[in-house]
């Protein structure tokens, strides 16, 4: 990609790092919630590169071995390499969507207040380096509207990003996938309350989903989820906060739900209210703020965790 300078990819990378917590993981789990029409099989990397030796061993033994090889492999910096190959292949849009997860993220802010790593390696340049090489480019992060934003006359990001969808995410099970299909269908047409109302219903099944897999059905655990009495699941309001009051039950994914929880804030005033309450939402800019793609992609990582 001509457009972007080439430390630009390096510094990304590196970013995701940080924020992922010293981890690939991160980077990799946005990257599988994004449908590019690259796509980045660690997997069959890994499969690729495996010693022969220990194919005939047991699956979880494997694993194992696997686990602690990577992991001398990151350090050594191969999983790195195949990150920056990957990235480079990508669209100029697809860069542009990983720059909008990374840059609302509140580790990625204190990546400029930190000084050395683990490793030795100054952090603090990852954030200043990768700011510094998106101006070159001219391309500047807007913090208050959560846009990427050109110098230049010729590149209007908001219209190549205008292409993509609300929520470009994977989904496996058939019903979000025909919700997710609706509520793009609707943003493209610019029926945007449209699309927050479905947004909003398919955050409130993802809830659902999560507390019931957390909390099997029984006579203890369903007035978490389920108004016996009338035979229906909780509306929004009640779901949030059950499940808020119970994150420290979700072990290591309980700053995940905190992260959620900042990001769900503008629906829970009008989670239940009428129509006239959410027509604010009715605008594209507004819609776009709240990183609607992102909450469902952390619901999304809890559920898979449980």
């Amino acid at each position: 990609m001509s457009k972007f300078h080439p430390k630009i990819f390096e510094y990304l990378i590196k970013s995701y790092y940080y924020v992922g917590f010293s981890s690939y993981e991160y980077l990799l789990e946005t990257l599988k919630f994004f449908n590019f029409q690259e796509e980045l099989d660690l997997n069959k990397i890994k499969e690729e590169k495996r010693d022969p030796s220990i194919n005939e061993l047991p699956l979880e033994k494997i694993k194992e071995i696997e686990s602690i090889s990577w992991s001398l492999k990151e350090r050594e910096g191969e999983v790195y390499n195949v990150l920056l190959n990957y990235i480079k292949l990508l669209k100029e849009e697809d860069i542009y969507k990983l720059l909008l997860v990374l840059f609302p993220d509140t580790r990625f802010k204190a990546m400029s207040y930190d000084n050395w790593n683990y490793y030795g390696e100054y952090v603090k340049d990852w954030h200043n380096n990768l700011i510094h090489f998106l101006e070159l480019c001219g391309i500047k992060y807007d913090s208050e509207k959560k846009q990427l934003i050109s110098f230049e006359e010729d590149l209007d990001i908001k219209k190549i990003l205008a292409k993509s969808d609300l929520i470009d995410i994977k989904f496996e099970d058939i019903f979000y996938r025909n919700l997710n299909q609706e509520i793009n269908k609707c943003y493209k047409l610019g029926a945007y309350t449209a699309s927050f109302i479905l947004s909003r219903k398919l955050i409130e099944n993802l809830i659902i989903d999560i507390l019931r897999k957390k909390y099997p059905q029984n006579e203890e655990n369903l007035p978490i989820y389920y108004r016996t009495e009338s035979g229906r699941f909780h509306d929004l309001n009640l779901l949030l906060k059950n499940f808020e009051e119970r994150k420290k039950e979700f072990g290591i994914d309980e700053e995940t739900i905190e992260e959620f929880f900042k990001l769900i804030k503008p629906f829970r005033p009008s989670a239940n209210s009428n129509a006239h309450s959410i027509i604010v939402w009715g605008e594209k800019d507004n819609l776009d703020k709240l990183q609607i793609e992102k909450m469902i992609g952390l619901l999304i990582k809890i559920l898979r965790n449980i």
